[in-house]
């Protein structure tokens, strides 16, 4: 696929950038600043494109012109509390574009993953977490942006990730083929092999059963984005097509 990669300068974008070379696709890379980007990265890179991210209307002109089929926005940093800063601009931006090419071009729509937060997960036992863990809540407000599209207008994924810590602090931009994405089991809409644990405490217990769990759910990043990477070769024939997504390292057992 050709996709257009937003937030390659960043933690989770510089190392998707390898991965997604890895897996076969051509990435056309969208920064504000290109002198931020490292050589090794621009030569991994198809194209790199100048532009802001909260400029719908250069988004959807990177697409058209590079003839991308496939979005991945890395860009944005979410607020712990309230919703400043450029994400909630950021993701309006991408959607609004990604849309209009789609209406433009008609046919197929293109696929899009949206880094996104654990929080906005359903709890297995009714209601979603963020109602206990009131943090990160940018993302519920991004969720409600594009929960009731049609997926012949947007074909989107939220990966919802708990902590994605990196193995290396430096980024190897060299493409390889990865395994990653096997060291983890995925779900939709609710965090995989989630325990019922601590339900049973009046009033508290779905509070005490989230914070119990929430740091087991912590991954490889290099593990996460080949995960991303690896599933954009289905194409519009994923089963993540319209759904939050959450991933868990696999126990050793399994």
């Amino acid at each position: 696929m050709r996709v257009l990669l937003l937030g390659a300068t960043g933690n989770v974008g510089s190392r998707l950038l390898p991965s997604l070379v890895a897996h076969g696709h051509s990435v056309i890379v969208y920064v504000r600043n290109p002198s931020k980007l490292p050589s090794p990265a621009s030569a991994c890179a198809s194209a790199v494109v100048t532009g802001s991210a909260t400029d719908s209307a250069a988004v959807e002109s990177a697409i058209l012109s590079h003839e991308c089929d496939a979005v991945i926005n890395a860009a944005g940093v979410a607020p712990v509390w309230g919703e400043s800063g450029e994400l909630p601009t950021i993701f309006a931006a991408v959607a609004d574009a990604v849309e209009k090419v789609q209406e433009r071009r008609g046919g197929a729509p293109l696929r899009v993953w949206f880094l996104s937060g654990f929080g906005i997960l359903d709890h297995p036992a009714g209601r979603m977490m963020i109602d206990y863990i009131p943090v990160y809540t940018i993302h519920r407000h991004n969720f409600a942006r594009i929960r009731d599209v049609p997926k012949q207008k947007l074909a989107w994924s939220l990966f919802c990730a708990s902590t994605m810590t990196p193995r290396s602090e430096a980024v190897d931009y060299t493409p390889k083929p990865g395994a990653g994405a096997e060291q983890l089991v995925a779900k939709v809409e609710s965090p995989p092999a989630w325990s019922r644990t601590l339900l049973w405490i009046p009033l508290l217990g779905k509070y005490f059963n989230v914070m119990a769990q929430a740091a087991g759910y912590a991954a490889p990043l290099e593990d996460c984005v080949d995960f991303i990477a690896g599933d954009l070769q289905a194409g519009l024939e994923s089963q993540y097509v319209g759904h939050r997504v959450a991933v868990k390292v696999k126990s050793k057992s399994s």
